[in-house]
């Protein structure tokens, strides 16, 4: 079969399922991802339902506008906010735009070859303030390509004035329950700002990330929890106004239309989520001439405009991300937070080198990388031994540096707020990290030190960590690693250990650091409690059920046919008339159970172990074996049931049967990752598009 029709067009993975972003050109597409979404997955949608209290979509945001012919209720701006907040609003991966045309619309567009509306409303309104006039709102829902139309729906609002357009802004409504399998591939899919929200804010499975939730620092006012994992999505991506209607309320309008919009027929989104961002072309107009650091400044105005803004309509920050959320749901906590008790994002301290002038022949950034290594030697000259010395190395120049006279130099932080064993734990160079503990670390001074992040040292290694576990990027693509991941390299291993404490680490414990196991009770450090359970289930379960009618083929091969889909063809035909096959067949699944109850990682030798050692007669195993059967048939069934049956990667139907059980054991981070402990027991592409020429072609990508 031809490759591009097996993976239905590799090179248009991000088509646009609505009107381009302003800062996408609408003919440019980028590669398709690895993970693809399986058609016959089961999919988990209880629990994305309305909230048990929920506001009227008009009473969701507040406005300051009087409607002649809308349903939306009025109000006043939040009490504590400014009215005159910049209505230029944005998703802050919009920042890049280099397009004349602020919408991204072609001549076709405008001649009416788009994409269809649907669900057209008409609402005209009068703007109070600073006088009145009158503006036309049109809301509609424009149709997506069919591979996203499940799942999402483009809602998007156009403003005129006088027959001229002079605002426009759209959003995605989507619904989670039917991607939370695959929720970070399918979010990757239709545009770079679904794809940036998906990663910045949630996880895999479309859970808000636990450091949103209990870090200390990130959380940020501690108002959003784990109410985020569950419930539809509306996506606020692009508001922009003409700048002669800017704060007079047309941005205030146009939002209220469209989160009104997410909310009318079948929608019920239980979070409308936003990242403020600003318009490129606008800032580079204020910034023209203007000094690097006047620029940045300028920039970070922007964003402080486009953030109170959004506070004023009711949306506050999501733990310490650049993301705000607005909750359906009037009883939420984040609806009684004043604007001023909001998190706000740390400064980043300013750079004295900003007027530096560039090489117009520095093509490739060479010199100024040398001048910035330069510059980090003679301010932070700690810092600058662990980013160009080896390790070893950099342990001796700690010896030859270190003196009573510059202790404070240890403790000194760079304008991320790094300090010197921030960088020696993120470079992975555990003898400078075990160095700097032993000998100036005096009351916890730098292991305790916080970044501009909230981050630690060791909390900084593990993000970074968990990042290389999860994702990589290539170009505009993000693609989802978590299921080819191997374990940390033995650096890093030695650098969380040397940052715990673990001065001498067993084996046990190294092998939990090396696979990111979090309960402290992984099986060889990546089988946790939860995992272990889940696969034991589904193993007495298939066994059981394989051994019923087992003496009737017809009736066996009938009721098991879903069962013995990756055996072989010719072993499947002579289950009809071997009772002995499909015996040695059931008696895998009793095989992968025993090894479990033994606290045994169910790899394929292991299996095949525990079958010789089992003294089994008559031999219908080695039977089974003999005519060609393998091992791997019957485990990889085992990890399909348990992933299609999983809490978050399935159905739910596990948690729902199994749950006094569950819940007495400890949560671990490996809990739902089955594509990486099944290919650590030989079973590779679980849960994903497995394809060897696609993966090599990608892979080839990736060098």
């Amino acid at each position: 079969m031809d490759l591009n029709e097996n993976n239905k067009g590799i090179s248009a993975r991000k088509r646009k399922a609505a009107s381009p972003s302003p800062n996408r050109d609408a003919s440019v597409t980028a590669p398709r991802s690895i993970e693809m979404t399986r058609n016959d997955r089961k999919r988990r949608i209880a629990g994305d339902t309305d909230p048990t209290t929920s506001a009227a979509a008009s009473d969701i945001v507040e406005d300051d506008f009087d409607s002649e012919s809308s349903s939306a209720q009025l109000g006043d701006i939040e009490p504590g906010e400014d009215d005159n907040n910049d209505e230029d609003g944005i998703s802050e991966d919009d920042e890049e735009d280099h397009s004349d045309d602020p919408y991204g619309m072609s001549d076709s567009d405008e001649d009416g070859f788009g994409p269809p509306e649907l669900e057209v409303e008409m609402t005209t309104l009068t703007i109070a303030h600073p006088e009145n006039f009158q503006v036309a709102l049109k809301s509609y829902r424009q149709e997506d390509d069919d591979e996203f139309e499940e799942w999402m729906q483009t809602l998007i609002v156009t403003c005129t004035y006088d027959g001229k357009e002079i605002g426009r802004g759209f959003g995605r409504y989507v619904k989670r329950g039917f991607i939370r399998d695959n929720f970070w591939c399918n979010m990757e899919e239709p545009c770079e700002e679904l794809s940036s929200i998906a990663f910045k804010l949630f996880d895999r499975y479309g859970r808000l990330k636990e450091e949103y939730i209990n870090h200390p620092i990130r959380k940020g006012t501690g108002c959003w929890g784990t109410e985020l994992d569950l419930g539809n999505l509306f996506i606020l991506e692009y508001i922009s106004i003409d700048k002669g209607f800017r704060r007079k309320g047309v941005g205030k309008a146009m939002v209220n239309a469209l989160i009104a919009k997410a909310h009318t027929g079948e929608r019920n989104p239980a979070f409308t989520i936003v990242s403020p961002g600003y318009l490129t072309r606008d800032v580079e107009k204020e910034s023209h001439g203007k000094s690097k650091q006047e620029h940045r400044e300028i920039i970070n105005r922007a964003h402080d405009t486009a953030s109170a803004f959004y506070r004023s309509l009711g949306f506050r920050r999501i733990g310490a991300s650049r993301c705000f959320g607005l909750a359906t749901d009037l009883s939420h906590k984040a609806r009684t937070l004043l604007v001023s008790e909001d998190f706000d994002l740390p400064e980043l301290g300013p750079d004295p080198h900003d007027d530096d002038k560039g090489d117009d022949d520095d093509f490739f950034g060479t010199k100024a990388k040398e001048k910035a290594m330069n510059r980090i030697k003679e301010e932070f000259p700690l810092h600058h031994a662990i980013l160009s010395l080896a390790d070893e190395k950099c342990v001796e120049y700690f010896e030859s540096y270190k003196s009573p006279d510059n202790i404070d130099e240890w403790v000194k932080s760079d304008r991320f707020g790094n300090n010197v064993l921030h960088h020696a734990a993120c470079e992975l160079k555990p003898k400078s990290v075990q160095w700097l503990l032993h000998n100036v670390d005096d009351g916890e001074r730098i292991s305790s030190g916080r970044n501009r992040e909230g981050h630690t040292p060791l909390e900084s290694l593990l993000d970074q960590l968990e990042n290389k576990r999860s994702k990589r990027q290539h170009g505009m693509m993000t693609i989802v690693m978590s299921d080819s991941f191997g374990g940390f390299t033995p650096d890093a291993i030695s650098s969380v250990a040397a940052l715990r404490g673990l001065k001498a680490p067993s084996e046990a414990q190294v092998l939990q650091l090396k696979y990111g196991c979090t309960c402290g009770g992984c099986i060889d450090g990546l089988l946790s409690p939860r995992m272990k359970f889940a696969l034991l289930c589904q193993a007495e379960i298939a066994h059981d059920m394989l051994s019923m009618d087992i003496a009737d083929a017809e009736i066996w091969c009938m009721m098991h046919d879903y069962m013995i889909e990756h055996v072989a063809p010719d072993i499947q035909r002579n289950f009809r008339t071997n009772k002995s096959l499909r015996q040695g067949f059931s008696n895998i699944f009793d095989y992968a159970a025993t090894a479990l109850r033994s606290n045994e990682v169910p790899t394929i030798d292991t299996l095949i172990n525990v079958w010789k050692d089992s003294g089994e007669w008559p031999p219908v195993t080695r039977n089974f074996y003999q005519r060609g059967g393998t091992t791997e048939s019957a485990l990889r069934r085992i990890f399909e049931f348990a992933r299609d049956q999983d809490e978050w990667a399935g159905d739910g139907d596990h948690m729902e049967t199994f749950s006094e059980q569950v819940d007495v054991l400890p949560k671990c981070r490996n809990d739902h990752e089955f594509g990486f402990v099944a290919l650590a027991c030989g079973i590779p592409g679980l849960g994903q598009y497995h394809n060897p020429q696609i993966a090599n072609n990608m892979m080839f990508m990736l060098r």
